[in-house]
């Protein structure tokens, strides 16, 4: 490869397998030098004398080779699967989670590590893995900006001769880390650890305090100072509460040093005077909150979008969610640094103690950087200004990596030493690595934080499992200290004694090592791997931002804005065309050396490498407003661009994304501000698509399902029919397609020997429903209109097989339309809330037949609707006019709100087989559900309070339920004077959708392939080749 990137690329290609397993052959002959090895170790290198123990005749035995034959067949078969069902997270075509190939030096790490199956709980388990896990938590220290000591002669080459330093000599404060089992761990163990560990750093001054007024340690008293958090210094027996909650975390760190250099205090006296009835392990944080009357709960401060792990994890360790405080965040998703000072001065104001602040350094949502290095410098002013500390902790376990493209590596260094080929002068990719001046910014203070998360497995590229924790004072892990007598032993230090698991792989520590030693944590190593993703994700967002146009009938927007969008349209657009002219027309040769491009890429995007964008659409030009509507489109293409269950394949995914739902009530203006964006209004949360791109291997790239279901045009429509003497149609409604998105109840009148035929059918079979449809297409509102007529069609059922409805007579004209109600069911006409102690239907008739239909209010609903029901009334009137135009009837005895979910009924077919019968009646939800021939119900009637029959709602049920026009009962039809219709399955039915999706995962699959497959003319369209296809020649 030639060009600009060539160094480059030629130096990652070095580092994977590849998308098209490029590098297998190398691959192939690591894996036979560890197995190898493997070999050699057992039979050369450990006691060689030691006999075989599985002999040629036990290989030769029929019993051996059945096993051997079984384990080929099952592996081959697993292999194909995995080969087929798995997400492929080696091709640059996925793009979803923070997932991507690890690297080849951390897979064979990790594999020759494994064929040992160490345990890293305890050294006497993993004396190796151990110390490479140690070795490895001091090389991410080094990376993240900690101070780092190193003994002569530490590395691997020359573990055998490293010559320990004297802790005299030791830096005081230096950093210390280690690996966890998974990334759920980290987030809990650093929570677990935060909270311990500050709650023991808040308290640790107020229990010395005790030991100090009128116990052991009273001799220093007169004498012993601590530094307050304003830099001062005061006598610990005169220091107030609030002083002493809020010493700095060094200050405390220092106080048994301090104690030994004055008075020759020793730790072990200092502990177990402590330990005896003074320390919080010992009394418990409420008895010395009592003691130095601590009324107000201390908090923890995150960001309102902080990952779920967080409230998880302190529901866990038992700090509770309300002393878990969220702070709002500005547009850009990112903690607002001036709500974070409001919420600290109200902390002083009531003196209220602050145990942490999380900033979080690459959001899983949207790869946002708090601005850490103004909290950083928040906390001095307030440690100056108020006395108020706390503890910084950075989650950085996506973006923590993302340090090292700030790190130049040095020739001379042993710790960040290039490697050869990459020692060139001309350093033709840091350009590139130029971050976002805000994210160069705070991740450069990484090194100022008290505690760091970071993940190996993510922008580590390190196989699962492998999380991170890391302290700038490696003396914080000591405060809580967990130890057995099977696990530790003296002089030696083993992993298990500080975190929250216990037994673990040594394969991971490994794995981590190798990886970050073979590619290096800096510039030309981790920073170039993560400097071709960050340029490769860059160019994404600008083919998500410049993707539609004002023309075209679809809209994508990224939820990272243009710096234009501040300025106003004519400049928005302006910039969109510079985006498209500048970079998604360009080659990346061409872009690198542009330098009004490459000055342009930098501003666009998100912090860390992760696009979060949503789409929306047009009907007929205009911008659809429902956030409903746009959640759903969003969720089929979540649907169509995702691996979600094992039958599916990866073979037909030709891109892969993920999804999240940005909560309202959390993101606030940040979320309002998108939705406005996007052309979108409402209070509901929103539905969003995220593709994170960890592939270095440089790539470069519509969907109108929702305007074809939000299209009105003209389609076939059924109603029910009602009533022998006068005819009624309801119509079947369809929530979930807009050609059918109404409820309606009209009368008309039919030729008189097709209304013949149609009275001797229900007279002879009164219980069977009828439909009536029209035989050629027509919208809706054509249908519904006060005079209209149309070519009718009545069907006796729909075919259980096919879905296609079934034809009894034709060709015949319907007259005289009269609309009863016609309402419309869009997301902004619904109410918010189901009825809580009624179900409302419409009533209607004539003097001597009435029929009711269930009024539609929310989504997801049930059609209920009942021709010649009995109404028996107790008090008031139902005139003839009231009939004619329909009022409403509240069943008080059945509560709406409280059938949530509806069970799933199927209205067809009513011929039932024994199978069908069978089913029925063994499922007594709908078996014994309440619409039912026969059933009495006490009932209210009120007039309808929209006199208008083409009023929508919501309201439409608001009723003045102190003065009904009538009580009494209503009997619903014997199977010998009427029907029942009952569907809460075709009504909220997407006959569009392969599956139904909710908060990103599948909640049900469509059971009758008849439906989606009656619709699969309309909605099923061939695939057009994406911006990375090349065609077939």
């Amino acid at each position: 490869m030639s060009g600009f990137f060539s160094q480059e690329n030629n130096a990652v290609a070095s580092w994977f397998l590849g998308p098209r397993a490029e590098n297998s052959e190398f691959v192939l002959e690591f894996y036979k030098e560890i197995i190898d090895e493997q070999v050699k170790a057992r039979t050369t290198d450990y006691f060689p004398t030691d006999p075989f123990f599985i002999t040629e005749t036990m290989q030769n035995s029929p019993e051996y080779k059945s096993n051997m034959n079984s384990l080929r067949a099952q592996l081959q078969n697993i292999s194909d699967l995995l080969a087929k069902k798995t997400v492929p997270f080696w091709s640059p075509r996925y793009m979803a989670h923070m997932s991507m190939e690890a690297t080849m030096p951390s897979n064979l790490g990790y594999l020759a590590a494994l064929q040992y199956n160490q345990n890293n709980v305890a050294i006497e388990a993993s004396p190796l893995t151990t110390w490479l896990e140690i070795f490895t938590g001091k090389k991410l220290c080094e990376m993240l900006g900690f101070t780092v000591h190193w003994d002569i002669n530490e590395s691997i080459e020359t573990i055998d001769d490293e010559e320990t330093t004297p802790p005299e000599l030791l830096p005081k404060i230096r950093g210390w880390g280690h690996i966890t089992c998974d990334g759920s761990v980290a987030n809990l163990e650093s929570i677990w650890y935060m909270y311990t560990q500050t709650r023991n750093l808040k308290f640790y001054p107020l229990s010395l305090r005790l030991a100090v007024d009128n116990g052991p340690l009273s001799f220093i008293s007169s004498s012993f100072k601590v530094e307050l958090a304003n830099g001062s210094h005061k006598l610990l027996k005169e220091c107030s509460t609030w002083e002493l909650l809020n010493l700095k975390p060094t200050t405390v760190l220092d106080i048994p040093n301090q104690l030994f250099n004055k008075y020759g205090i020793s730790s072990q006296f200092l502990q177990e005077v402590l330990n005896e009835k003074y320390i919080i392990q010992t009394v418990g944080k409420d008895y010395l909150e009592k003691m130095f009357h601590i009324t107000e709960s201390i908090v923890y401060f995150a960001s309102e979008t902080m990952h779920y792990s967080w409230p998880k994890g302190c529901a866990i360790v038992g700090i509770g969610s309300e002393n878990l405080k969220g702070v709002p965040v500005d547009d850009a998703a990112r903690m607002n640094i001036d709500k974070l000072k409001e919420l600290l001065k109200k902390c002083v104001e009531k003196r209220q103690a602050v145990y942490a602040v999380v900033a979080i350094m690459g959001s899983t949502e949207h790869g946002a950087c708090d601005p850490l290095g103004d909290i950083i410098e928040l906390r001095k002013e307030f440690e100056r200004d108020h006395g108020l500390s706390f503890v910084i902790h950075a989650d950085a376990a996506w973006g923590g990596y993302f340090r090292s493209m700030l790190i130049k590596p040095h020739r001379s260094s042993l710790k960040c030493r290039r490697r050869p080929g990459l020692e060139e002068k001309d350093d033709s990719f840091v350009p590139l690595l130029a971050l976002h001046p805000h994210t160069e910014k705070h991740l450069d203070r990484l090194k100022d934080c008290d505690s760091i998360t970071v993940d190996p497995h993510k922008s580590g590229y390190v196989p699962y499992p492998a999380g991170g924790l890391c302290y700038r004072d490696q003396r914080m892990r000591y405060l809580v200290t967990w130890t057995s007598p099977v696990i530790n032993r003296a002089n030696e230090e083993s992993i298990g004694i500080y975190g929250v698991e216990g037994s673990k792989p040594g394969a991971a520590a490994v794995a981590t090592f190798l990886s970050q030693d073979a590619i290096g944590l800096h510039q030309k190593g981790y920073g170039l791997l993560l400097g071709q993703a960050t340029f490769s994700c860059t160019k994404i967002y600008c083919h998500w931002a410049t993707m539609s146009t004002k023309d075209d009938d679809f809209i994508v927007t990224p939820f990272n804005m243009l710096p234009a969008e501040k300025l106003g349209p004519k400049e928005v657009d302006e910039l969109k065309q510079e985006i498209r002219t500048l970079i998604v027309e360009k080659t990346n040769d061409q872009i690198v050396k542009s330098k009004k491009a490459m000055k342009l890429i930098k501003e666009l995007g998100s912090d860390l490498m992760i696009n979060t964008f949503a789409c929306n659409f047009k009907v007929d030009g205009k911008i659809n407003e429902d956030v409903i509507e746009a959640n759903y489109l969003n969720q089929r293409l979540y649907e169509k661009f995702s691996l979600t269950t094992s039958k599916d394949t990866n073979q037909d995914k030709p891109l892969v994304l993920t999804s999240t739902q940005f909560n309202q009530e959390n993101y606030k203006h940040c979320l309002t501000n998108f939705k406005n964006r996007l052309g979108l209004k409402g209070d509901q949360d929103l539905y969003v698509l995220i593709n994170v791109v960890m592939s270095p291997w440089v790539t470069e790239f519509e969907s109108f399902l929702s305007v074809f279901r939000n299209k009105v045009e003209p389609d076939f429509h059924a109603f029910v029919m009602q009533g022998v003497e006068k005819l009624y149609l309801t119509h079947l409604p369809m929530f979930q397609m807009e050609n059918h998105r109404q409820q309606v109840i009209v009368t008309a009148d039919l030729p008189e020997n097709i209304m013949h035929q149609y009275r001797n059918a229900r007279r002879e079979n009164p219980s069977h429903v009828y439909f009536l449809g029209n035989q050629d297409k027509m919208k809706l509102d054509d249908i519904a209109r006060n005079g209209s007529s149309f070519k009718g069609v009545i069907y006796r059922d729909f075919d259980p097989n096919t879905g296609i409805p079934i034809e009894w007579i034709k060709d015949f004209q319907v007259t005289n339309v009269q609309v009863l109600k016609k309402r419309h069911l869009a997301t902004k006409f619904q109410d918010a809330n189901y009825p809580k102690d009624h179900m409302p239907f419409y009533i209607y008739g004539t003097e001597q037949e009435l029929h009711i239909d269930h009024m539609l209010l929310k989504s997801p609903s049930i059609q209920l609707s009942a021709d010649c029901v009995e109404l028996i009334l107790t008090s008031g009137e139902l005139t003839s006019a009231q009939r004619e135009n329909g009022v409403i009837v509240h069943f008080t005895e059945v509560r709406e709100a409280t059938m949530q979910s509806f069970p799933e009924i199927k209205p067809y077919p009513q011929t039932e087989t024994a199978h069908e019968k069978s089913f029925y009646e063994h499922n007594d939800e709908i078996s014994y559900f309440f619409f039912q021939h026969e059933r009495e119900f006490h009932v209210e009637l009120y007039n309808d309070p929209m006199p208008d029959p083409y009023q929508n709602g919501p309201g439409l049920d608001i009723v003045d339920k102190k003065n009904p026009i009538a009580k009494g009962m209503i009997m619903l039809p014997s199977r010998s004077k009427g029907c029942l219709y009952s569907d809460s399955y075709m009504i909220n039915n997407d006959p569009t959708a392969e599956k139904k999706v909710k908060n990103g995962k599948i909640t049900d699959r469509q059971k009758i392939m008849p439906i989606r497959k009656y619709y699969s003319e309309k909605f099923d369209h061939k695939e057009e080749l994406h911006w990375y296809e090349e065609k077939a020649e």
